[in-house]
């Protein structure tokens, strides 16, 4: 079976994810790589072995390989099969401490969030294949997003600490009201923390401040917005919570290196290059 996106890991991807149905693709051989990876299977049934231990996952389950470690999958002969993976580099995820209760291989049943976990991983495909490689940002936000959804549910050895869950639960919110107005006194409070306490623990697990947070969640989504729609750049700045578009062009350019119209017209910014792996 080809591993389409592999071959966008290997071209330097942060993120890349990929839908393949099949019957009978069983892997030869165990292998592993640099990056993580979520296994989402929707349809059929799957075995996996890594570390001296074989898992079996049916549709809706999700395992989860850390980087570096051996693995290889099959499936009962005849029997089709529909699956996502999702590839993530560690730096791709915003705030580390997440990672931590993904340290081993895992079995996660997201069966209180099912629908939104689709949603994320559905998401990711859609930006990939619109966006291509000017995707990476808004991905990135997504595969964090992921995993906080997934840090909600009962999992095989994760481990993580009440603050940290804490400040998922604020990254959560941010991801679901994004577009709103959001002010750092307003949010401390509906989690009863001080905004002081609040602004110093959101960076150190996420290395931005609530506000850059925030700007960058509405660009992602402004991109998607400038690619798939006719909408004026005023009217989707306001969509994405800008109170005006003034702002946001100086939010966008800072970002992307180009302003909303030259996005739009698939100008190319000038970013670093990284060498893969790296």
């Amino acid at each position: 079976m080809l591993d389409f996106a592999g071959d966008l890991m290997s071209r330097g991807h942060d993120v890349a994810v990929a839908r393949v149905r099949g019957v009978d693709d069983n892997m030869s051989r165990p292998h592993r790589h640099d990056y993580f990876e979520i296994y989402c299977l929707e349809a059929g049934a799957r075995n996996h072995w890594a570390e001296q231990t074989l898992y079996r996952i049916e549709p809706s389950e999700l395992i989860v390989f850390p980087p570096g470690v051996e693995h290889f999958s099959y499936g009962d002969d005849g029997v089709a099969f529909q699956r996502v993976v999702v590839y993530f580099r560690p730096e791709a995820v915003l705030y580390p401490h997440v990672l931590a209760g993904f340290a081993e291989v895992g079995v996660t049943r997201p069966a209180g969030v099912r629908s939104r976990v689709r949603q994320v991983v559905d998401e990711l495909l859609d930006v990939q294949d619109v966006l291509g490689d000017g995707g990476q940002e808004e991905m990135r936000l997504l595969v964090t997003q992921l995993l906080v959804k997934l840090q909600r549910e009962e999992r095989r050895d994760a481990r993580v600490s009440a603050q940290g869950g804490r400040i998922a639960e604020v990254i959560h919110f941010l991801h679901e009201h994004y577009a709103e107005p959001i002010d750092l006194t307003t949010l401390a409070g509906r989690f009863y923390i001080s905004p002081y306490h609040l602004a110093r623990e959101f960076k150190r697990h996420t290395g931005a401040t609530v506000i850059g947070y925030v700007n960058g969640l509405r660009i992602g989504r402004a991109e998607r917005l400038l690619q798939e729609t006719d909408h004026p750049v005023g009217r989707i700045s306001s969509i994405v919570g800008f109170a005006n578009v003034t702002h946001f062009n100086r939010v966008f350019r800072s970002r992307t290196s180009l302003t909303p119209s030259q996005f739009r017209a698939g100008a190319t910014p000038v970013r670093e290059v990284r060498s893969v792996g790296a």
